[in-house]
């Protein structure tokens, strides 16, 4: 009986060794695969659910066992000043942020034709030039063939200085170089820009219904195919575009609107903006016809803009008025799709497109 009790016993003793061999093992294994753990993790940078880790610490301090590799640049002794710095592109000097002046001036000797304009400098895009009197145009230009489309832009002098902003990337002429005037600097303005989007978009309207007919001598608008005012002087869009609206305002040729469907658009482009002034007060206005047919031969031939492709342009629509009235009916058009200027009733309607100078 003793001896049974005894063998109990030493197996007893036996499974219980055997299981402090177990459990040690397994302790043994916990501790090793902890340890490894903690060696990547050191290796690592540091505990990584810690905000304490090599790559937040400068190279060369250690703060809790871990060795900081963070290498912070000494900007101490840079001396670049924002008139070094291209315009716009941001740097670091002595630990401050700074950002660059530095303009490139926009030669004479270089055609801004089909660049975009920033005719304020306040980093909107406001249209395409179509005519740089620096350059003028190689001969007498002429869009479409039937007479109507001919054009001279002189060439001039004295200009106020311009720089090439950026390159820029819009829905309707693609990838340009955008220019912009320098601040402070005077002159004579030397571009021609076209709006990039119609007045009031997707709104149609009448030349002058009310003027049909009722042409004078005294309407003092310009009907020839003059071309291209010289530098400094006033452009003869514009011109025509001031006395027109004058003459509307007085209602001298006729009752303004005169018709429910659309209305001229002598009266629609002097609505106020939020700034409280017009587009024309702005000093946007209506092309003359030599201007028209020069954006036809300097930007739509230029980037091969047909009748197949122009909507992709920016182009809502295939006829567009100008300022410039034929005959005591009819006032010229630009047909877009057609490839040339023609005429049209002043009763008929078309959307609006404005150009400007700077």
């Amino acid at each position: 009986m003793k001896n049974k009790m005894n063998s109990k016993k030493i197996l007893i003793i036996i499974s219980v060794a055997l299981l402090s061999v177990l459990a040690i093992s397994i302790l043994v294994k916990n501790i090793s695969v902890n340890q490894k753990v903690m060696n990547e993790e050191k290796l690592a940078g540091g505990n990584a659910n810690s905000s304490l880790i090599a790559n937040n610490i400068k190279k060369g301090i250690t703060i809790g066992g871990i060795t900081g590799t963070l290498e912070i640049i000494d900007t101490s002794d840079a001396n670049a000043t924002p008139e070094d710095i291209t315009f716009g592109k941001t740097a670091y000097v002595n630990g401050i942020k700074i950002t660059g002046t530095r303009i490139e001036k926009f030669s004479e000797a270089e055609s801004g034709t089909c660049c975009y304009a920033d005719i304020d400098d306040d980093g909107t895009v406001d249209g395409i030039i179509f005519a740089d009197l620096a350059k003028g145009n190689t001969g007498d230009g002429e869009w479409g063939s039937n007479g109507y489309g001919k054009y001279i832009i002189p060439i001039e002098k004295d200009f106020k200085e311009y720089y090439i902003k950026e390159e820029k990337t819009t829905d309707d002429f693609g990838t340009k170089k955008v220019i912009a005037p320098v601040k402070g600097s005077v002159g004579n303005e030397r571009f021609y820009v076209m709006a990039l989007d119609d007045f009031n978009q997707g709104t149609k309207y009448y030349w002058y219904y009310g003027a049909y007919k009722n042409l004078d001598s005294e309407y003092n608008i310009t009907t020839t195919t003059n071309d291209f005012a010289e530098a400094g002087l006033e452009p003869t869009g514009r011109k025509n575009t001031e006395r027109m609206i004058e003459s509307w305002n007085k209602n001298e040729y006729g009752p303004q609107n005169n018709n429910e469907t659309y209305n001229d658009m002598w009266g629609a482009i002097q609505v106020k903006e939020e700034d409280g002034k017009s587009k024309i007060e702005k000093g946007w206005f209506f092309l003359f016809i030599s201007e028209w047919a020069a954006f036809g031969g300097e930007v739509l031939k230029k980037l091969n803009i047909t009748s197949s492709n122009y909507e992709n342009y920016g182009l809502s629509y295939h006829l567009y008025w100008s300022s410039t009235q034929c005959d005591i009916g009819q006032a010229y058009i630009t047909g877009i799709k057609l490839g040339y200027i023609t005429n049209n009733s002043v009763r008929g309607y078309t959307p609006l497109r404005l150009a400007t100078t700077f």
